[in-house]
């Protein structure tokens, strides 16, 4: 399924997929050789070529269970890109209301 091309994604994975924290190196790999193929092949911008990749477009739509390792690394892909990153932070001041305050005891002086 390789396409020719890395396949990169700037948006979601600035540093790359190796180092993103979320995939393996082997699926690292497998998105930057065949990235390309399988996002075509998932849009519908491309058709299936052969055996393989009809199986790959069947598992991903969910017509097939998901076996191989390109549908399981393209779901996984998706998941991580779909899903809502929640961040936690230690203290939350609202500046706005703290700045009004201080201005309001400056103009009591």
């Amino acid at each position: 399924m390789f396409s020719g091309q890395k396949f990169f994604d700037d948006k979601h994975f600035p540093k790359g997929f190796a180092r993103s924290g979320y995939f393996t190196i082997k699926e690292a790999q497998l998105l930057e050789t065949s990235g390309r193929t399988m996002k075509a092949l998932f849009e519908g911008t491309m058709v299936p070529q052969d055996e393989e990749q009809q199986k790959f477009v069947d598992e991903v739509n969910g017509r097939r269970a998901a076996e191989s390792q390109y549908a399981l690394c393209w779901l996984k892909y998706l998941k991580e890109i779909n899903h809502k990153h929640v961040v936690y932070n230690l203290c939350s001041t609202s500046r706005n209301g703290a700045a009004e305050d201080y201005s309001e005891a400056e103009a009591d002086e």
